[in-house]
């Protein structure tokens, strides 16, 4: 089991990883309102955010399917 560390650690950690990825857009674009840009800025750093969010789950799901149903336990 430990010539897998990554996967490993997205196993355990994928949950939070996801929820940090996707909340880096929405960062961005607060930032880039308060700094004067339009605030079409936050709304496509929301979408982008969720998008991130739908795609990091699925990686983390499909590491973990192939956790258990290719590596011996």
């Amino acid at each position: 089991m430990q010539n897998y560390p990554i996967l490993r650690l997205l196993e355990k950690h994928g949950d939070s990883l996801a929820i940090a990825v996707a909340l880096l857009p929405p960062a961005a674009g607060i930032v880039a309102a308060a700094q004067g840009a339009s605030a079409w800025w936050l709304a496509g750093g929301l979408v982008a955010g969720g998008f991130l969010y739908l795609a990091a789950r699925s990686y983390i799901e499909l590491v973990r399917l192939m956790i258990d149903m290719l590596l011996p336990k």
